[in-house]
């Protein structure tokens, strides 16, 4: 991730907390660490014991770089290393003041600042709102697309798997079009059987069948010159595909019972977690509707492939409970957030913040710490103590606590999981939500060397 393509991380996300929280997510081959930034205690990173952040490569001087909060500002300072610092992939001379978003690189180490307060003065009309954070390299590219595509009223496919925010996609394109002030109306189609399909879509006359006891516009009649988000798209009927073909031909729809046609302006984006072109071959989606609707495809990655968003996502969902529920905001303790990054989150965002929700809950009217997530959540927690974390990081006590009392759960799991797939690592591993190379580690450490260990 480069400073061109890496995006700021969004500053409204907190602009209803104490503008406090601030950390480092320290990314490796198979975890993210976070590491609490707070005022007057310096992370150091090296490749001395003593250090904070500990990273055993010869290309990283014993007392590398010092990363601190002073004065509301955050600080990386170069401590006369021999291969240098980079911010944003530039080496840095000295000192650089950094910011929500910005990569810290120490040789083969990566640290992404994250921030809870905003850079202030920004356009916020050319940045994402606060429930489009980006902190990963391929969010930036889907938030480029979406700013392409936003001007344009070509029809748009959003892909992803479910609960990834595909419906968030869509708001942002119609929030950066020149339809934003027009409506933006949401239409799932598995929520509905197939015979209100079509009434719902392009409504219906008087009489046009039993209960039709008066006039109802549809939803295109409705989002006239806005936009209309038609989620789980690969669902639709092939009936209705033809029919839904040809108003984004023509711009006309025909109301149930009812011979007159109506012009309409609606811009259509579509989502699916399906593999439309597959369907296509199937024989259950039209081919003709499947080019008219995939326009322009935006692909919605895994909240697995962008851990680093986590904590973020994460800050954001306990605000918005804990304002709905009218509670104080309570902080996020580092080890429910080194939880949050070990996780796989099969649920995606969705599932993200449900546990948050939950969290706020259980800990009402505390902070949140690991205890207040869901056992699965815990158990993806590695268990034993990191060797980047040095005895008196504040980490450390919080880190210890998932030791032990989940043991015998995690080892069970994983034995299951390796049932389950024959003894497939990379399919237990995803099984559970982490790494291959975590999974070993975890075999190891439980003394199971195939499924048949279960003594």
């Amino acid at each position: 991730m480069t400073r061109d393509t890496k995006t700021h991380l969004t500053s409204e996300i907190s602009q209803h907390s104490t503008g406090d929280e601030a950390f480092l997510v320290v990314q490796s081959a198979d975890r993210s660490q976070v590491v609490p930034l707070r005022e007057g205690i310096p992370v150091t990173i090296g490749r001395s014991r003593s250090c904070t952040i500990f990273v055993d490569d010869e290309r990283v001087s014993r007392r590398h770089a010092r990363i601190e909060r002073l004065g509301g500002e955050i600080v990386v300072t170069d401590l006369d290393s021999r291969n240098g610092t980079r911010v944003g992939g530039q080496k840095i001379d000295g000192k650089r003041t950094v910011e929500g978003g910005d990569m810290v690189s120490v040789g083969p180490l990566v640290a992404v600042v994250a921030v809870t307060t905003g850079k202030p003065g920004r356009d916020k009309s050319e940045e994402p709102d606060e429930r489009f954070i980006i902190a990963d390299a391929q969010m930036a590219a889907v938030y480029e697309r979406c700013r392409r595509v936003a001007a344009t009223p070509i029809s748009v496919l959003v892909v992803g798997e479910t609960g990834v925010g595909k419906e968030n996609v869509a708001e942002t394109i119609h929030r950066l079009s020149p339809r934003s002030d027009r409506p933006f109306l949401r239409l799932h189609l598995t929520a509905l059987p197939e015979g209100l399909l079509e009434g719902e879509l392009f409504g219906h006359e008087k009489g046009a069948f039993t209960g039709a006891d008066k006039r109802r516009a549809g939803y295109f009649e409705s989002a006239s010159g806005g936009t209309l988000f038609l989620d789980e798209i690969g669902e639709l009927p092939l009936a209705t595909q033809a029919k839904l073909l040809r108003v984004i031909e023509t711009g006309r729809i025909v109301r149930l019972g009812s011979t007159e046609e109506i012009v309409t302006d609606v811009r259509i984006v579509a989502a699916t977690n399906r593999d439309l072109a597959a369907e296509v071959r199937a024989g259950r989606f039209r081919e003709d509707a499947y080019f008219r609707l995939c326009a322009f495809r935006i692909d919605v990655p895994p909240l697995r492939e962008r851990r680093i968003e986590v904590p973020l996502l994460a800050s954001l969902f306990v605000r918005e409970a804990a304002r709905r529920m009218s509670l104080p905001v309570p902080a996020l303790k580092p080890d429910l957030l080194t939880a949050l990054g070990d996780y796989g989150w099969p649920g995606n965002v969705r599932e993200l913040k449900h546990v948050m929700e939950a969290a706020v809950v259980m800990a009402a009217p505390g902070d949140l710490g690991i205890e207040h997530l869901p056992q699965t959540v815990r158990m993806a927690a590695t268990s034993r103590e990191s060797p980047a974390v040095r005895d008196d990081n504040p980490m450390k006590e919080t880190m210890k606590e998932t030791v032990g009392p989940l043991d015998a759960a995690e080892r069970g799991a994983i034995v299951a999981a390796l049932a389950a797939c024959q003894g497939n690592q990379t399919h237990a591993a995803a099984k559970l939500g982490i790494s291959r190379r975590a999974l070993i580690y975890k075999m190891q450490k439980h003394n199971i060397r195939t499924i048949k260990d279960v003594g």
